[in-house]
């Protein structure tokens, strides 16, 4: 009987897979030693079990921005939308001592970090997990304009300045540390992935984001296809699969094509 099972793991968004038969190991990435003179897709050598070996960076080799870049670039603006929060509220308290309309986001799917939040989407369960934190008091500061304004109308305008300065050491306060929590935790939780195969004549080990599974793959034969689209190097993909019925395709790797990177 043939085996059709692949070992799928996540590259960025895209999800790769290799022949189960040609998985000799998968471990946490260690410490890669970079030698002069390595092409920028070869991370550098790993040594794993005596043998030294080649890390191809497969982030790189498909176009895609590093996962190191792709964490400071999270980390980056993260960071932003604190400020943002903090600037919010010392606007707030602005309107309210200078007794002018506030101008800023009242709906928490308005504000810049709202705007990402209720569209981003993560198979991370850490960084799920962090996030699912915000919505509440995300939600209430946004809601702390309108009860200012009803205040304000009412005629209660040192009631909304003790609302306001109540709100920085409570809500806002809550949420940079949300923020600066969830930073920390990406820096601490961040772990590439290391497969340890054979390319082509040589062994080497390929950086991927996570290891998913390894299961038996259907043909592919509708939705997009980023190969053809040219999103993706065709050069490293052999075909498409699906797994477990999911529209996105899995991109099978031409190995043997792959040695032609290794330094």
């Amino acid at each position: 009987m043939i085996d059709t099972r692949h070992g799928i793991f996540a590259v960025g968004p895209h999800h790769v897979a290799v022949h189960a038969s040609e998985v000799q190991e998968m471990f946490v990435l260690p410490d890669v030693r970079r030698p002069p003179g390595c092409p920028p897709w070869q991370r550098g050598l790993v040594s794993m079990r005596g043998a030294v070996l080649p890390a191809l960076d497969l982030r790189l080799r498909l176009g895609l921005p590093t996962a190191h870049e792709e964490l400071m670039a999270l980390e980056k603006m993260l960071g932003e939308r604190e400020q943002d929060h903090r600037n919010w509220l010392a606007e707030l308290e602005r309107s309210v001592a200078e007794d002018r309309p506030f101008g800023l986001a009242t709906d928490p799917r308005r504000c810049k970090f709202g705007q990402w939040y209720y569209a981003f989407q993560t198979e991370d369960p850490v960084l799920r997990s962090e996030l699912a934190r915000f919505e509440e008091p995300h939600a209430r500061i946004h809601a702390l304009a309108l009860d200012v304004a009803g205040l304000r109308q009412a005629g209660r305008a040192a009631e909304a300045r003790a609302l306001v300065a109540e709100a920085r050491q409570g809500l806002l306060a809550q949420l940079v540390a949300l923020f600066q929590s969830t930073r920390a935790t990406l820096h601490q939780e961040h772990k590439e992935i290391g497969v340890w195969t054979k390319v082509g004549s040589r062994r080497a080990v390929l950086i991927v984001d996570r290891a998913d599974a390894v299961a038996e793959l259907e043909p592919f034969q509708e939705g997009d296809d980023p190969v053809r689209e040219g999103v993706l190097k065709s050069g490293l993909v052999r075909s498409l699969g699906r797994w477990k019925g999911s529209p996105q395709p899995v991109l099978v790797l031409d190995l043997p094509r792959l040695s032609s990177l290794v330094g």
